[in-house]
């Protein structure tokens, strides 16, 4: 095994960005078929928690030390907001749509990064307080927060509160507890199990349980979701179930190397790209051209297209400004 990769953990990443990119496609027609409710509202449960969680796991050395490396925040920053540009362009001039640039209003895919630069900046400035005390008084910070209906998409607020404490739980594991825990054949047993129950039971409840969709987003407030009272109750659910299950996801992944494998270490450009590219499927229309090759299994045909997207993003060459922009030192900004 190559010590300088986890291979298990690049498995993880490679199957979420992956699932980035199908939940956002089935989110376009959840509202015509009930497959796309179902995958939505799976995939949501657990793949941003989980992400987060590693994010936290494999930024320490931007964090700890005695100076904050503010170069890797000020990446994030420059991601955010040319990914922001570049889907208001494509909203506004291939759409069409009737839209206004709002710097630091974000409810689309840049809010990650944004959120991303914020945690960064949070656990270093928090990093001296105890874990446990910390790590407490996120999740009720992350609670509390849905009680406040102004705490949406400006400056991702709400996300980020809402998401703070799996980064943190990711910044305070390291790898090796991490796999002593996910590797102990009775947690494999029980994910498995666990994994088929819940998969079983979202799919035949899908039109039930379909109206806590807003819980998986971590954006809106109870009162939006019509949850004013029990909104506290129903997200600390959510909390438990995407922990136990981004827990069962990574206990069983593979631990060698696959071809797919590396799409885990390109995750950042898939991101970035995924949604701009899924616009583009969207304004020129693939979808009538999935109709009518198909014989009423265009959705699918449609589905089945996250596959090649996601294989064609990871491409090496796609990776070269990603990295440059992530590793670039700022020298003549920063001391």
């Amino acid at each position: 095994m190559n010590k300088e990769r986890n291979y298990k953990l690049d498995n993880t990443k490679a199957l979420l960005i992956f699932l980035v990119v199908l939940g956002h496609m089935a989110d376009y027609y959840v509202s015509i078929s009930d497959d796309m409710k179902f995958l939505f509202f799976f995939i949501y449960i657990f793949h941003m928690p989980l992400f987060i969680f590693l994010s936290g796991l494999f930024i320490k050395s931007t964090i700890d030390g005695a100076r904050l490396k503010i170069e890797k925040v000020f990446s994030y920053l420059i991601m955010f907001f040319l990914l922001k540009i570049s889907l208001f362009l494509i909203d506004k001039y291939l759409f069409l749509k009737d839209i206004n640039f709002n710097t630091f209003n974000e409810g689309n895919v840049p809010w990650y990064m944004f959120a991303m630069a914020a945690w960064i900046c949070l656990t270093y400035l928090l990093k001296n307080i105890k874990p446990l005390y910390l790590l407490s008084f996120s999740i009720l910070l992350g609670l509390i927060i849905g009680y406040d209906s102004y705490a949406i998409d400006y400056l991702v607020i709400s996300r980020i509160i809402v998401y703070f404490p799996f980064f943190l739980l990711g910044y305070y594991f390291t790898s090796i507890d991490l796999m002593k825990i996910i590797n102990r054949k009775s947690v494999q047993y029980f994910s498995i199990v666990f994994l088929l129950s819940l998969i079983s039971f979202i799919f035949i409840n899908i039109q039930e349980i379909y109206q806590f969709r807003g819980f998986l987003t971590g954006r809106n407030s109870y009162e939006v979701m019509n949850q004013s009272v029990f909104g506290g109750f129903y997200r600390s659910f959510f909390y438990i179930l995407a922990a136990i299950l981004a827990l069962a996801i990574m206990s069983i992944m593979p631990n060698k190397k696959f071809g797919f494998t590396v799409i885990g270490e390109r995750t950042l450009q898939i991101f970035f790209l995924h949604m701009i590219c899924i616009s583009l499927l969207h304004y020129f229309n693939v979808e009538e051209t999935l109709k009518s090759v198909s014989n009423g299994h265009w959705l699918k045909l449609y589905i089945l297209l996250s596959v090649p997207l996601t294989l064609m993003l990871a491409l090496k060459p796609l990776e070269w400004p990603f990295k440059k922009i992530m590793s670039f030192k700022y020298t003549k900004i920063f001391k």
